[in-house]
């Protein structure tokens, strides 16, 4: 969406504001990863607790705050007078990610961090998910989904139209676009998809690969209906056709678990093509990429170029600042805060007697 072409008939920008989808891509798959790690193994122990938080927490949170704080410092540093309490608390805001609960607020500092709000609170309750799983099955699934939406519902119904809130629970339209909340099934597919997997006896892969072509062609219908619908209108709207929210939250991620159900088990070119080298180099760096298409470096890039000169250059440099970025920033970091976090405490030393 960010590296459309400026000079393009009108259909295929509709499509391009689309794209935001990708969101619903990396909420499938995080679903599908924690689930596959942790399936059968949760513990509701002090330990547990702390060694899979400050895993989850050394996955996401590190360069967030450096990169998030360097965007923060270029929107409001020198602080003016009289702004301070209002700077301070918007950085407050961000840095801890709960500005992903305002309607208001939600794009202050790096905007696509909003979404990072979304995934912290899939982790927080993913064990609580796989636990009620284990335990009823789809009907747990169920229950959890239920109540997750259901606690949206009525957060939102409390607090929708306080000015007072600065848009927390704002609106329904906030809360099925950019809310856990309202988005919990995406998370719950990726999870039902590492059931099946594990449950799925070990075997060759099948050579006719009709769950990968149809999800393909699934999603792409998706996405051709939500552009027939006009909406969004442009890369912050969200989805605001009711039926686009429905297409974008139930039925598109349902083609993506397919597509991935494909990749896992069927032999395809989409598949060896996604096990080279290159798109797991590309892979690995991918949320680097996602910190720093809109941003400081997109930015500076249409200071110096212009808005809509270089796309394609623009693209290529962002792939090598986030494969850099990786290298140097965001795998340094995460080594460091779990060295940190998870080393055994200290034993007192004993006094010979």
């Amino acid at each position: 969406m960010h590296f459309g072409p400026t000079e393009a008939p009108q259909w295929v920008h509709a499509v391009l504001r689309q794209m935001i989808v990708g969101v619903s891509i990396f909420f499938v798959l995080s679903g599908f990863v924690i689930a596959t790690r942790y399936q059968g193994s949760v513990v509701f122990t002090a330990a547990w607790w702390r060694g899979y938080l400050w895993r989850r927490v050394a996955r996401i949170y590190p360069v967030y705050f450096l990169l998030n704080g360097l965007a923060l410092a270029a929107l409001y540093w020198p602080l003016p007078p009289g702004g301070a309490v209002r700077g301070l608390t918007l950085v407050f805001l961000s840095q801890s990610l709960l500005r992903g609960f305002s309607s208001t607020l939600k794009f202050v500092g790096i905007p696509q961090g909003w979404s990072l709000t979304v995934e912290e609170c899939f982790y927080f309750s993913a064990p609580v998910l796989l636990w009620a799983w284990q335990r009823w099955g789809l009907a747990g699934a169920a229950r959890f989904v239920a109540a997750v939406t259901g606690g949206g519902l009525l957060l939102t119904l409390l607090c929708a139209g306080r000015p007072a809130l600065h848009g927390f629970f704002g609106s329904y339209y906030h809360l099925f676009n950019f809310s856990f909340f309202g988005r919990v099934l995406e998370f719950v597919l990726g999870v039902g998809l590492a059931r099946w997997w594990a449950a799925r006896p070990q075997q060759p892969g099948a050579r006719w690969p009709w769950r990968t072509g149809l999800g393909v062609l699934l999603m792409g219908t998706v996405v051709g209906l939500m552009a027939a619908l006009h909406s969004p209108r442009t890369a912050y709207d969200g989805q605001l056709h009711p039926g686009a929210i429905v297409l974008n939250n139930v039925f598109f991620p349902m083609a993506v678990a397919l597509l991935l159900a494909g990749l896992l088990a069927e032999r395809s070119w989409l598949r060896s093509a996604l096990a080279t080298r290159l798109m797991q180099a590309l892979g690995r760096s991918s949320y680097f990429f996602y910190l720093v298409h809109v941003g400081l470096f997109s930015v500076w890039w249409q200071r110096q170029f212009g808005a809509s000169a270089g796309m394609g250059w623009r693209f290529l440099a962002t792939v090598a600042v986030a494969e850099i970025g990786y290298r140097l920033l965001e795998e340094p970091l995460r080594r460091r805060v779990l060295a940190y976090a998870l080393a055994p405490a200290p034993t007192a030393p004993t006094i010979a007697r």
